[in-house]
């Protein structure tokens, strides 16, 4: 379903983008090359956190080094979602390190600015690329695989998909601002800091 959400959205296209859910200590993962429109409940893989396969017939995605390897990182994910959006993947191609922090989107719910791995890494490299990925994304809820498309991360599918829509509207903020005349004014990173920790533990809570 959440392929079919994103794939509706154009997150998706083909078979590029993938979709993985942590449960305990197991991680249910899409497969390599299985059309969205036709994929089944019994197509998803279901590997360890060392990597090993549990369940399933297929093959699991090829970027499931990328998930395993921040799920490890990272025991406060549960969701992650690589997709192949338009600006991201622009953003991708530039000669940057990171997509600045520029609006409160960003600062709440990604945690300020969208870093991006220092090289592109061939698409057999999945170890270097998962390693690549943990690297670059510390404590963000986004990162930007270089010449390749963003990882969008959450506690469920649902916080990995907006990640993602953040992702992609906050670099198509970046590429807009940039393209004009004026310069760029960035939310400050203790700004950021405090807006995620606000974001997290007491946004909604909080007596009006």
């Amino acid at each position: 379903q959440t392929c079919l959400e994103m794939q509706a959205m154009e997150d998706f296209m083909g078979t590029w983008g993938n979709v993985s859910l942590r449960l305990g200590d197991k991680i249910l993962l899409t497969p390599s090359r299985v059309v969205y429109d036709t994929m089944q409940p019994e197509d998803i893989v279901v590997i360890d956190l060392e990597g090993n396969k549990l369940e399933g017939e297929r093959n699991a995605t090829s970027e499931k080094e990328v998930h395993r390897q921040i799920y490890l990182a990272r025991p406060d994910i549960g969701a992650i979602i690589h997709a192949h959006t338009s600006c991201a993947m622009s953003a991708s191609a530039l000669e940057i390190e990171e997509v600045p922090c520029l609006v409160e989107e960003m600062s709440q719910f990604l945690g300020g600015s969208i870093p991006l791995t220092k090289e592109y890494i061939p698409a057999q490299q999945h170890e270097q690329l998962g390693a690549a990925a943990v690297t670059a994304i510390g404590a963000r809820n986004g990162v930007i695989l270089r010449n390749h498309g963003p990882v969008g991360c959450g506690k469920d599918t649902a916080e990995a998909k907006l990640a993602i829509r953040v992702v992609e509207k906050a670099c198509g903020i970046y590429l807009k601002a940039s393209a004009s005349r004026y310069g760029l004014h960035e939310i400050p990173l203790e700004c950021a800091q405090s807006e995620r920790y606000r974001f997290v533990h007491a946004y909604g809570k909080e007596k009006t």
